[in-house]
């Protein structure tokens, strides 16, 4: 297997984007683990890492809001894009964008599983039919009120006026 040769631009995408990291996730226990190089079929170069911590998504999700309003703010190459979030592999959840002819992925395992189906219910004509109850009525009690719940009870305000 051949690594593809890093460009100048790679390498600053991905010291960029390293130091953003830091920045975004300062004091937090997340981190960018297992960078991958590798080339598009259109020749531009793809760095991809994985986010590994206790709160991978969160990270990831407030990292790329932060990233993309720091990347809307500064001077654009033909073809940049903006951080985009990519669920289209199953399993894993990512955020990508493009910077100076470099794609970036930074990704984590998606750890929400398929619920389980639930067992269907059995048909009605199998069920056993249920009891006839009367509506349950109502009891009135001390709570009913809105003064039984306040620990004071109501007093008429009397105005004392001293001359």
């Amino acid at each position: 297997m051949t690594i593809p040769s890093l460009t100048p631009d790679a390498v600053l995408t991905k010291l960029e984007t390293v130091k953003r990291w830091a920045e975004t996730e300062a004091g937090r226990h997340e981190s960018l683990a297992a960078w991958t190089v590798s080339r598009l079929d259109d020749g531009s170069l793809f760095l991809s890492a994985r986010v590994r911590g206790r709160e991978p998504g969160r990270a990831l999700h407030r990292f790329a809001d932060r990233q993309a309003g720091y990347l809307a703010n500064r001077p654009h190459t033909p073809g940049d894009q903006l951080p985009t979030l990519d669920v289209s592999q199953a399993g894993r959840e990512a955020v990508l964008w493009r910077t100076g002819g470099v794609w970036v992925e930074l990704w984590h395992p998606d750890t929400v599983t398929v619920l389980p189906a639930t067992p269907a219910a059995p048909s009605p004509a199998l069920a056993p039919p249920a009891p006839a109850t009367a509506p349950a009525v109502p009891r009135r009690s001390l709570l009913s009120r809105a003064s039984a719940r306040l620990p004071y009870t109501r007093r008429a305000a009397t105005k004392e006026t001293s001359r």
